[in-house]
């Protein structure tokens, strides 16, 4: 059962293509969650004076800006200078900036590298994103418990 070797520039392009993909979606999310947490703010806030004395309210809401934190490090763009010439991030790019190379062998390593930074992004995108999703969820059910509590 014999395969052909799929073409490595196709094969990391399509890589490159999924990365940023799932990193838009992530952003997305990350969105999203930022206005879940701040609705769930509001009515947190407002129940200030059910919760136990022990427990100010800036105690209450301290994991839900640690939750805003991981969210704005995850929706923060973060592509490092790592020595890509054709990768390039800037405010003003000029004509020279984009000098097509064309050895394969060049390129070659230059979409590894960048397959590379995009997957090291995706990574911290998805940790914060989750940290910031868990954070939320278990204080959310906490916040629910402490108020049933003094609701009985």
């Amino acid at each position: 059962m014999t395969e052909n070797a799929p073409d490595p520039p196709l094969h990391f392009g399509n890589l490159i293509g999924a990365y940023a993909d799932t990193i838009r979606t992530s952003d997305f999310k990350a969105n999203l969650v930022v206005l879940f947490v701040a609705i769930m703010m509001g009515p947190i806030v407002a129940y200030r004076d059910n919760y136990p004395s022990f427990l100010p309210l800036p105690i209450v809401l301290s994991p839900f800006l640690i939750a805003f934190l991981c969210l704005l490090l995850c929706v923060y763009p973060r592509y490092p200078r790592r020595g890509t010439r054709n990768f390039i991030v800037v405010r003003r790019p000029r004509k020279q900036d984009f000098v097509f190379s064309a050895e394969e062998q060049v390129n070659l390593e230059q979409l590894k590298r960048r397959c590379a930074i995009l997957s090291q992004i995706l990574y911290w995108k998805t940790l914060f994103l989750k940290t910031s999703i868990s954070i939320c969820l278990a204080t959310l059910a906490i916040v629910f418990a402490l108020l049933i509590h003094a609701l009985l």
